[in-house]
């Protein structure tokens, strides 16, 4: 059985208004039924997969070639830059800091099972003895777990 590319990345140099065109065109041969959507969805997800573990195991390499070629440059359709890394100060050493995250912590868990709880009975901080509000709900984007065997 033969099945159908599912993309074909140019073999010149590549930009935006391309990338947003195969994925476009990517897209609608999925909607239009061309191409199965739940076999597309996860082939594509195994190729980010691959991708990410590519880049990631590849970027010492691809820095020391970039390198040779100064601080910023084009290649390939796109522009290249290198940056370096920054140094940010850590706050988990400063005991105010570290006992004010875990103050937000410890709210967070009484708002979660205030919220729980709503309409059934009501949630009392115990280190101020004042009841604990139940928030409106913040609904999250429903998704698709994809786990590979």
């Amino acid at each position: 059985m033969t099945y159908p590319t599912l993309i074909t990345i140019p073999k010149s140099d590549i930009c935006k208004a391309e990338i947003a065109q195969i994925a476009q065109q990517l897209t609608e041969r999925i909607n239009d039924g061309e191409v199965n959507p739940v076999e597309a969805h996860i082939k594509l997800k195994a190729i980010v997969k691959a991708l990410e573990a590519t880049i990631k195991a590849t970027e010492q390499t691809v820095a020391d070639e970039a390198s040779k070629h100064g601080k910023t440059f084009s290649a390939f359709g796109a522009e290249i830059t290198l940056k370096e890394g920054s140094l940010t100060p850590n706050y988990e050493e400063d005991e105010v800091y570290a006992d004010l995250k875990a103050q937000m912590k410890a709210r967070e868990e009484l708002l979660k099972i205030a919220f729980r709880q709503a309409g059934k009975t009501a949630i009392f901080d115990e280190s101020t003895g004042e009841q604990v509000p139940v928030c409106t709900a913040k609904a999250t984007k429903a998704s698709i777990a994809v786990s590979f065997k």
